[in-house]
């Protein structure tokens, strides 16, 4: 079965990753980047469009045309993003376990994007995709919890949680 992607990319580096995906999945699908003008039509007559359309072309163009009929599909209510929950905690006060988890967001890339008055959320790219993470730091006594929520698909979310995991409890003092 043939399907249209449309990917509203953001940069050119968004756009060199879905350039190798495409390469990598040369291998296991048939995927084709067409050439030309390719766009979406909404109208009751497709006949009187194409037939307008095809007058305006060579008639070696006009057998170059190409039409498929579309049934659009959510695919994110298909593919549900994978979640990991990694909650610590810690002796050290909250501003201290947030300068050390900042060191470690730091050295494994990991960049600040929001905050509001709970969390501050963070995201990383890597090889095996992206990750999103929400931490929340709550000072409980003389501890603070730390709790971590990571987003994504694929097997980025358990490697990104298993490096952050070990780098946590090591630095941390969990």
């Amino acid at each position: 079965m043939k399907y249209l992607f449309i990917v509203d990319y953001e940069d050119d580096a968004e756009r060199k990753r879905i350039d190798y995906l495409l390469e990598k999945w040369q291998e296991r699908a048939r995927i084709l980047k067409p050439r030309g003008l390719t766009f979406i039509i909404d109208t009751e007559d497709v006949s009187e469009f194409a037939e307008e359309l095809l007058s305006k072309l060579s008639p070696d163009s006009s057998k170059k045309v190409k039409v498929f009929s579309l049934h659009e599909r959510d695919l994110q209510a298909n593919i549900q993003p994978n979640e990991l929950v990694l909650e610590y905690h810690s002796k050290e006060s909250a501003e201290v376990v947030k300068k050390l988890l900042e060191y470690i967001f730091s050295k494994n890339n990991i960049r600040y994007y929001s905050s509001d008055i709970r969390s501050a959320k963070y995201f990383t790219l890597t090889r095996k995709g992206r990750v999103d993470i929400e931490l929340t730091l709550k000072p409980k006594g003389s501890e603070t919890k730390i709790k971590l929520v990571l987003s994504g698909y694929g097997d980025a979310v358990d490697y990104i949680g298993k490096k952050l995991g070990e780098e946590i409890e090591s630095l941390v003092g969990v």
